[in-house]
């Protein structure tokens, strides 16, 4: 398509929490699980300043090239001779110095999606998450471990740094502030599963109850599953 402005548009953060469920429905098919939402929506407060920094409704700061379709903006590092005549004492002159250099190098974006609604930038950013090489984020999410999704965000490229690695606190923060808000009442907790060794030791239990019952003469015929195996439908 064509270049487009680099316009601002916030979305607060109850009109996020709002938009996460009905887009992950449309690309899915299905809902998530409350730990997958809330560490979703944290990801989405914490990449975009609770809202405030989103550019052209780019949910997920998704990169894109001119040439493959659909419209772009340009980074404040694109132009290497507007960066260059930004003041000496501009707080970001350096850094946007180093990123042109980088991008140069094919190290570093040169253009961003631009989006015309909120639903097209949270879908195109959940499909992205949906693909193979982003799955670990996916589940990671579902894990509710905020250091784990930290280390999924990382280990998988979606941001590559030390921040990102590090970033399991402020995660688990937003995730307790989602959590304290009711955001995702309505959605099913992940159950949790046992470890191997407990599984196995479950088993051992329950294979020692079922012998005790016939042995003793107790009329029994099954025992529920959720017995032997708990944290598990």
């Amino acid at each position: 398509m064509s270049e487009v402005p680099a316009v601002h548009t916030p979305l607060t953060r109850d009109a996020t929490a709002a938009a996460l469920v009905p887009a992950y429905v449309r690309v899915f098919g299905v809902k998530p699980d409350r730990n997958r939402a809330e560490l979703l929506l944290a990801q989405v407060w914490l990449e975009n300043a609770n809202g405030a920094s989103i550019i052209d409704r780019n949910i997920g700061n998704l990169t894109t090239s001119p040439s493959s379709g659909g419209d772009y903006w340009r980074p404040p590092w694109f132009d290497r001779d507007a960066v260059e005549a930004l003041p000496d004492g501009d707080k970001n002159k350096a850094r946007y110095l180093d990123l042109n250099t980088r991008m140069e190098a094919g190290q570093a974006p040169s253009a961003f999606r631009a989006f015309d609604t909120f639903d097209q930038g949270f879908d195109a950013w959940l499909r992205f998450l949906g693909s193979p090489s982003k799955a670990p984020i996916l589940a990671a999410a579902s894990s509710g471990d905020a250091n784990a999704f930290a280390k999924a965000i990382f280990d998988t490229g979606y941001c590559s740094s030390d921040e990102c690695r590090s970033a399991g606190p402020s995660y688990a923060r937003l995730r307790d502030q989602i959590h304290a808000a009711s955001y995702f009442d309505d959605l099913v907790e992940k159950k949790k599963v046992a470890p191997p060794a407990v599984r196995v030791g479950l088993l051992f239990w329950g294979w020692g109850l079922l012998l005790r019952l016939r042995t003793s003469g107790t009329g029994i015929s099954r025992v529920d599953a959720r017995q032997l195996w708990p944290g598990e439908p």
